[in-house]
């Protein structure tokens, strides 16, 4: 091999690895996701990315997770906007949200709801926007729903549901590189059947109603009224949450 072809192999071959090299990294843009979390509640983040260029490759997810405390508390998550993987350009598509709360100190005792944000090119009409600041800042509303529970094993026992209102919006994929998307949660001090119609509110609290049908579950309140008893925390109880009347 003449010395003019051996120097421009070495050079191309120097090229092909810088670029190489240049593909297999991992960095990239960036924002942040943080927020407020009620206590006793956990939250998990699940990235998800797509293939933004020509590539023949596959979708990819990053996770990330806060984990409850007894007291509220706050999650932060650097998030990528994009990358490389490999030879392909990742873009970032949506982030799954799932929240989580417990009620109770049993492995049971606990519930979740879903959110997330959505990556877009354009805001559908009503979405949020940053501001002009660059700044987002949202608050998902958070509610207990109370009820019977429906598993054999705890039969007449409280369970509870979890519902998270405005857990999410869209945001503009070109806009969204080193900002900061504040979403924080709130959970209502007042809690409500899960199924409207079955309890009544009375001075003290809900009362389940029965009578009509004879199952183990609340029903349908009819005239006249009539009242089944339930069991918390190891207590039978009339009245949700105070016990008894």
């Amino acid at each position: 091999m003449s010395d003019i072809w051996r120097g421009l192999w070495v050079l191309m071959a120097g090229v092909s690895l810088s670029a190489c090299s240049a593909l297999g990294s991992f960095g990239g843009e960036t924002f942040i996701l943080e927020g407020g979390l009620p206590a006793d509640f956990s939250l998990k983040a699940q990235a998800e990315y797509d293939v933004a260029d020509a590539c023949n490759g596959r979708s990819q997810s990053k996770t990330y997770k806060k984990d409850y405390e007894s007291a509220p508390h706050q999650y932060r998550f650097q998030i990528p906007v994009n990358y490389r993987s490999g030879l392909c350009e990742m873009q970032l598509a949506k982030v799954k949200l799932t929240i989580n709360g417990r009620y109770g100190e049993k492995e049971w005792q606990q519930t979740y709801d879903n959110g997330g944000l959505v990556i877009v090119d354009k805001l559908p009409q009503g979405a949020s926007a940053f501001q002009t600041n660059g700044s987002f800042t949202k608050t998902a509303k958070c509610l207990w729903l109370f009820q019977l529970s429906k598993a054999k094993s705890r039969q007449g026992e409280i369970s509870k549901l979890l519902s998270c209102k405005g857990a999410g919006d869209h945001l503009v994929s070109n806009q969204l590189a080193q900002k900061t998307v504040r979403l924080n949660f709130e959970v209502s001090k007042e809690e409500k059947p899960y199924m409207r119609g079955y309890w009544l509110k009375t001075m003290r609290g809900w009362k389940p109603c029965t009578g009509r049908w004879g199952t183990s579950s609340e029903e349908l309140c009819m005239d006249p009224l009539q009242f089944r008893t339930f069991m918390m925390n190891g207590r039978e109880c009339a009245v949700y949450p105070n016990c008894t009347d």
